[in-house]
């Protein structure tokens, strides 16, 4: 279920020139987590839905891991139209984006705890240096709309297919951020 508005026709910024299809977030509206990640891939593009791919798969799977249905979490992206060449959004895009959409989307699910997926997620609510690593599973505190949310970050699951290495720390991410949210427990892997 989409939550919030979103505009799919929306050409707001130059991502709408090289798109399939805007691909909102998707999920439980009432979840107590949203789960943020960066830009929609090549798999999404095509079929106007989030983390869909390879790494949506690894994702799923690792959230059942952890005894949780991806159907009761929401999940979405910073910008919700594939960059081209799949490089990073550019800050334009993901001003106009977040403003847009993202925040709105925030705003509608009301989470109690936001973990962001990997660099540009996290650079997105807060300064982020050069290693993620040492933030992976540490709770901060955002402000988003004037709301106090637990926040947390975690590796993207598609670095985790480049680079197995950050499979334990996706995990460790993941589970610190559902944990928070009520949706595990603590001897679940």
């Amino acid at each position: 279920m989409i939550c919030g508005n979103i505009d799919l026709a929306c050409t707001a910024c130059r991502l709408s020139e090289h798109r399939s299809r805007v691909v909102p977030g998707g999920g439980s509206c009432e979840s107590r987590i949203m789960l943020i990640g960066e830009a929609p891939g090549k798999e999404e593009d095509l079929r106007g839905q989030p983390f869909v791919g390879r790494a949506g798969k690894l994702l799923d799977e690792t959230l059942l891991k952890l005894g949780v249905d991806r159907k009761s979490v929401y999940v979405g992206n910073i910008v919700k139209c594939r960059p081209p060449k799949n490089r990073r959004p550019r800050a334009d895009e993901i001003e106009t984006c977040t403003s847009l959409y993202l925040l709105n989307e925030i705003d509608a699910v009301a989470p109690e705890v936001i973990c962001a997926l990997g660099q540009t997620a996290a650079g997105y609510f807060m300064p982020v240096g050069a290693n993620l690593s040492e933030l992976v599973g540490e709770e901060s505190l955002v402000i988003v709309n004037g709301r106090k949310i637990r926040f947390f970050v975690t590796y993207h699951p598609a670095a985790c297919l480049y680079q197995k290495k950050n499979l334990a720390g996706f995990r460790k991410g993941l589970r610190s951020a559902l944990k928070a949210a009520a949706l595990t427990s603590p001897g679940r892997r």
